[in-house]
């Protein structure tokens, strides 16, 4: 299992040399003069920065780069974007899906087997709410409350019975009232109005926490994941899934819980129980108000409480989890950002973790060997996190094997 999880690294030995690429700059308001004949307004538009080896910058090269730049031909109105292994891709708000970067296994989801470094638009998708993806599969959540997903099968991640990749988005099988999806490396997860979870997929380490596991076991239709009810928030990497749950009924804190495989102390139980079938409790964490929450495709979970603390466990190998030991795996959550930090969302990529300020400026520490973190350097970062030079105005991050991405919105400026 860790052998084929941490394989995209060997890729990465094929790669050009870097380049430090120029940040975007935001459209700048000439003044008074024009104050009659333009109308000011915020677009909000995806950037990235980091590992380009598949494309995955979405900028028409395939050149690394250390500062964040434009993704091409989007325009305005992106509402979320969202870091695959082997893909990105970008929610509009007109409720259509763009993607970019492999289509080796149909990700891309447009009907071609054609790789593209600029985004190209998901087949036959509308109404679409929220967007994730896995290594090589994408899911759509829509509005009407059904899952679609498009890409790898191999496992079942499609979740419709057929073991047989597509290459435009089929309906999971059974999923309705539908609020919330995520995506582990082989697997699909999906929160239901009713707060429970259901998940399909791969299963050897018991990611799908039904209590069932095996030998590249796996289920092609989605199952219930066991005693889960309250449930209010999912999250899915690499090979395990994480959910938040309300203590009763009648009240607004939560309790953690955890499942699959716990190489590094992933599950957040302060021991290491090699994997867990069903969901375990997270222990050590405060009961509070989460605001997000992220599991890395390299065993790293967040969370990030609406105080601004934020608590981290797992693999801190490559600086993920700053001040721990990169030898060993931190099984007890660990607090490393205080109340009032100012933090809105958190974000687990494979060896890198990014933080998005209430004041529209990214912060990112870890791995930095591709530029991943976004200063213009590639030195890693094991202490703390750095600032992504130039970049404000952000309202989402996403953190991924290698890259990242961001919405970032401009200044635009409409001439009357």
């Amino acid at each position: 299992m860790k052998a084929r999880r941490r394989s995209w690294r060997a890729r990465r030995a094929r790669r050009g040399v870097l380049i430090l690429g120029l940040a975007a700059s935001a459209v700048a308001w000439s003044g008074a003069a024009q104050a009659q004949t333009a109308i000011r307004g915020l677009q909000a538009a995806a950037v990235s920065w980091g590992d380009n080896y598949d494309s995955l910058l979405g900028n028409g090269s395939g050149t690394d780069s250390a500062l964040y730049g434009g993704v091409s031909g989007l325009g305005s109105g992106v509402s979320q974007v969202t870091a695959g292994h082997t893909f990105a891709l970008a929610l509009k708000s007109d409720g259509t899906v763009w993607a970019w970067g492999d289509n080796g296994n149909g990700q891309l989801g447009d009907g071609s087997n054609f790789s593209s470094s600029v985004p190209v638009q998901v087949a036959g998708l509308s109404g679409v709410t929220q967007v994730t993806a896995g290594d090589s599969t994408g899911y759509a959540l829509r509005s009407d409350g059904t899952v679609w997903a498009w890409g790898l099968n191999q496992y079942g991640q499609l979740g419709d019975e057929s073991l047989v990749l597509s290459r435009v988005p089929v309906q999971v099988d059974g999923l309705t009232g539908v609020t919330q999806i995520a995506a582990g490396e082989y697997f699909g997860l999906a929160l239901r109005s009713d707060g429970t979870v259901r998940s399909w997929g791969y299963n050897e380490d018991g990611e799908l926490g039904d209590g069932t596991s095996g030998p590249e076991a796996f289920t092609d239709v989605p199952v219930q994941v066991s005693g889960l009810t309250r449930v209010t928030m999912i999250a899915a990497g690499g090979d395990n899934a994480m959910a938040a749950r309300t203590q009763s009924l009648y009240s607004t804190l939560t309790t953690l819980v955890t499942w699959g495989p716990d190489a590094y102390g992933e599950l957040g139980t302060g021991t290491s129980i090699t994997y867990t079938l069903t969901p375990v409790a997270v222990t050590a964490i405060p009961a509070g108000s989460i605001r997000s929450m992220s599991m890395g495709g390299l065993e790293t979970a967040m969370v990030l409480f609406t105080d601004g603390s934020v608590w981290e466990w797992g693999d801190p190998g490559y600086g993920q989890i700053p001040g721990a030991p990169a030898n060993r795996g931190v099984a007890m959550p660990t607090e490393t950002m205080a109340p009032g930090s100012g933090i809105t969302q958190v974000s687990a990529g494979y060896t890198h973790v990014l933080a998005l300020r209430s004041n529209g400026t990214v912060l990112a520490w870890g791995d930095d060997d591709i530029g991943e973190l976004g200063n213009g350097t590639t030195t890693s970062v094991l202490s703390g996190p750095v600032q992504v030079t130039g970049l404000s105005n952000a309202t989402q991050v996403a953190a991924g094997a290698g890259y990242s991405l961001a919405i970032h919105e401009t200044l635009s400026i409409r001439q009357l």
